[in-house]
């Protein structure tokens, strides 16, 4: 045990991260970690036989278990050690195998770098000890710095190749594995382009908590993130534990909820393209994604729910029979009838017909949406038909003029 609280052990070069940590347990006789801003484990001492199961899950998978990560940020631990120079005590957390333990964050000036974690014995650390240990975070400072520099250029070199797979620059596969194997990338076995749409621009610290974010949530497995003015790019695959698309959906919802509730960014739109497995498909998933964000932005009510470019349906195809219809100058005749109608005798059939149709032509459902009685709706549709000569009970005839009203309302936008 170190007994001199004005001499510190701790001020002098370190080879590396393990040096240090292997030096933090013996001046403070605690099995002790160090993580780096994303909690991805860096270095580790030794511990008894005894030691909990948080502290072994990290080793095993070197990174800190997502469930310990989002309790420590309900109970406060982690927001507390990124505003404070100071150790922090975390006491035990049961229910997810956390002994007591005994917190620092390792900063250059104001940027996080990482954290060293100390598990307490039944003997706690006295004042000095925490002293000790605010002086092992300035040692390991360097250290720190120089990893996250050497993952800053590793990040600008795929960069590049990521602009080059959304662009459809790298044409063949032959030249994309080849880079893969130059930037010591895995090729994975398939993937899919997100993208997340925020209502301001991308600042360099909203761009470290999205990072911190993607990382420590082990829903997906990130290969490529680029920020582009109010626009975030990944390229994902499922996480090992969930491998379909559903994982997508669940973290689109996911990372749009806790970037509101850890840091108060609001009002992102998330989407997915379809997921493929050769990377010369990158430019059709991230079109697909865009594609999603574009009709979310024109039918919010209707694709509220919709984050996946295969749940678009028939929305997928809006923009070309819209496009069509422009060229042909052609407009389904029941919607000009009804049109004509509606304004002549202050009715509301077009608008009924949307919604009844928008509603899998359920009489109740529609009826609620419309704030009518049903008596009322059936009545409206009977002249719907009368007017507009519609067969609603033919399903192509319905899902024609469904479409024909959708993109007349994208030309109306």
């Amino acid at each position: 045990m170190y007994d001199m609280p004005h001499k510190n052990p701790f001020k002098k070069s370190f080879f590396d991260l393990k040096e240090l940590v292997d030096s933090i347990q013996e001046n403070l006789m605690c099995p002790a970690t160090i993580e780096d801003n994303n909690h991805r484990l860096h270095a580790y001492s030794s511990h008894e036989d005894d030691t909990d199961s948080a502290r072994i899950g990290t080793i095993i998978s070197q990174r800190v278990p997502e469930k310990v990560i989002n309790r420590l940020w309900k109970v406060g631990a982690i927001p507390n050690l990124m505003q404070s120079d100071s150790a922090l005590r975390i006491p035990h957390i049961e229910d997810i195998g956390l002994r007591d333990r005994v917190a620092i964050a390792i900063r250059k000036n104001n940027e996080i770098l990482g954290y060293i974690w100390v598990v307490e014995g039944p003997k706690k650390l006295d004042d000095a000890q925490l002293e000790l240990l605010k002086d092992a975070a300035i040692a390991a400072t360097p250290l720190m710095s120089k990893l996250h520099q050497n993952r800053k250029r590793k990040e600008e070199n795929y960069q590049d190749f990521l602009w080059q797979l959304l662009t459809g620059q790298s044409k063949t596969l032959s030249e994309i594995q080849s880079k893969f194997h130059d930037l010591n990338l895995k090729l994975p076995d398939s993937f899919t382009v997100l993208v997340f749409h925020f209502k301001q621009e991308i600042t360099r610290k909203m761009e470290e908590q999205i990072s911190y974010l993607i990382t420590t949530s082990q829903k997906i497995t990130n290969h490529f993130l680029v920020v582009m003015e109010e626009e975030l790019i990944l390229i994902a695959s499922p996480h090992s534990s969930q491998a379909d698309d559903k994982a997508f959906d669940d973290f689109i919802s996911f990372f749009i909820s806790e970037m509101a509730n850890r840091f108060s960014i609001l009002d992102i739109k998330g989407s997915a393209g379809t997921s493929y497995q050769a990377f010369d498909n990158a430019k059709t998933s991230y079109q697909e994604a865009l594609k999603v964000l574009k009709m979310k932005e024109r039918f919010p009510e209707e694709l509220k729910n919709v984050c996946h470019f295969r749940h678009l349906g028939a929305y997928r195809y809006l923009d070309l029979i819209q496009k069509e219809q422009r060229i042909r100058h052609y407009e389904h005749p029941a919607i000009g009838k009804l049109e004509k109608y509606d304004q002549s005798h202050n009715s509301n059939l077009l608008k009924t017909l949307e919604v009844f149709i928008q509603q899998d032509s359920n009489m109740n459902d529609a009826a609620k949406k419309l704030f009518v009685h049903t008596n009322t709706l059936h009545y409206r549709i009977k002249r719907i038909s009368e007017i507009g000569g519609i067969r609603l009970n033919n399903v192509h005839e319905k899902i024609g003029i469904f479409l024909d009203l959708k993109a007349r309302k994208m030309d109306e936008e």
